[in-house]
């Protein structure tokens, strides 16, 4: 039986003098009175994401609503050994690294604008081809600069800044975009310390401190500003979950190499609930980037690799892929061993991190499952 609860409708009564007075009765009506409006559920939302990662041997992911943790998920193993999957086990984040790397730069954009050309910024000792010193920090930050190539060392990139440009500047994702800025962070930091650096040291020694200077600003900026602790691109010992391959092939699985001396377009090792605090900290505060900073983020996709409607607005994400072949065969196949990542901010102040620690035969549709899983939480009460 519902209880009734008194509630005030009051009606203006207007007299002929023109001074209105106010008019009030009491009526008894059934309390709360409902809103036709649709609100979002957690468990609703935790339960769909379930469901889509079934057949994983392991998976994490957190769920932040309104700046704080509201749900948590972690099933089966994170290795052969036998390691639970865990929100607070280390992953390479793959290319989730990128949208670390893009809020750094966005750091020192008073240094600079988007459309700024990248030459200047790059080590004076490179030899640079006119063609990427003409490039601009928004053609990096949108994959569209002409260049192509997924390797990112330190040989490959000085070779690239050293070539002409011979594809067009379409959109074509490339590590090597987001990977030279592990070369211009430090100057864009500090041009001084950087030149004495360039000078002092040999060629070798110079590059291992442009690594350790990225990662270390990386830190320094969005790690540990978002309450995490210090963090590096190498596997952490026996807390690092693998890559796996997925049932009915037979367990198989590996770790990830030392990518200390690749990072900046991928390869940050962090865990579930570090990319949670991270995306959180960039959607709810300014602690990272201005709000003009974000919407200018936001509206180029700078660090973002995928925007698509849901429920309510936009989401803004990234996501990321590992893979080892086991079979011989070109691309993602049974039996192969992998990991996929995710960040994502989505309306209503709700935002998500995940890790999945093996791969099938095909990638996993990771943006479509979290916006009908998004889309699937918004109920009437």
């Amino acid at each position: 039986m519902k209880t009734l609860t008194p509630v005030k409708f009051c009606a203006a009564v207007l007299f002929t003098a023109g001074i209105g007075l106010t008019s009030c009765e009491q009526f008894e009506l059934p309390l709360p009175i409902k809103s036709n409006d649709k609100v979002f559920k957690t468990e609703i939302f935790k339960k769909k994401l379930q469901e889509s990662l079934q057949g994983a041997r392991g998976y994490q992911f957190v769920i932040t609503h309104k700046g704080q943790v509201a749900d948590t998920a972690a099933y089966g193993i994170g290795s052969t050994s036998g390691m639970a999957a865990d929100v607070n086990g280390f992953v390479n984040i793959a290319s989730v690294t990128k949208t670390l790397t893009a809020v750094t730069v966005l750091k020192y954009l008073d240094a600079f604008t988007i459309d700024d050309k990248i030459g200047p910024w790059l080590p004076s000792s490179w030899s640079k081809h006119s063609h990427i010193a003409n490039l601009t920090f928004k053609q990096l930050l949108t994959h569209k600069s002409g260049i192509r190539g997924g390797n990112t060392s330190w040989s490959t990139l000085m070779s690239v800044v050293g070539s002409k440009i011979d594809s067009p500047k379409t959109y074509s994702y490339s590590n090597i975009n987001f990977a030279l800025f592990r070369a211009m962070i430090p100057k864009l930091h500090d041009s001084i310390t950087l030149r004495e650096k360039e000078k002092t040291l040999s060629a070798v020694e110079f590059r291992r401190w442009m690594s350790s200077e990225y990662i270390r600003l990386v830190n320094a900026h969005i790690i540990m500003k978002a309450g995490g602790s210090e963090r590096g691109c190498a596997p952490v010992k026996g807390r690092t979950l693998q890559m796996m391959n997925e049932a009915p092939s037979r367990l198989d699985g590996a770790g990830h190499d030392d990518w200390t001396e690749l990072c900046g377009g991928g390869g940050f090792v962090l865990t579930t609930m570090d990319m949670s605090r991270i995306i959180t900290y960039l959607a709810e505060k300014e602690t990272y980037i201005s709000a003009n900073k974000k919407l200018l983020m936001d509206t180029y996709r700078l660090g973002w690799v995928a925007s698509y409607d849901v429920y309510g607005g936009k989401a803004f994400a990234h996501d990321g892929a590992l893979y080892m072949e086991r079979n011989g065969k070109d691309s993602l196949n049974v039996g192969d061993i992998g990991l996929q990542t995710l960040i994502v901010k989505l309306p209503a102040r709700v935002q998500l991190a995940v890790s999945v620690n093996s791969v099938d035969s095909t990638w996993r549709g990771i943006h479509g499952m979290v916006r009908n899983a998004y889309n699937a939480s918004w109920v009437k009460e």
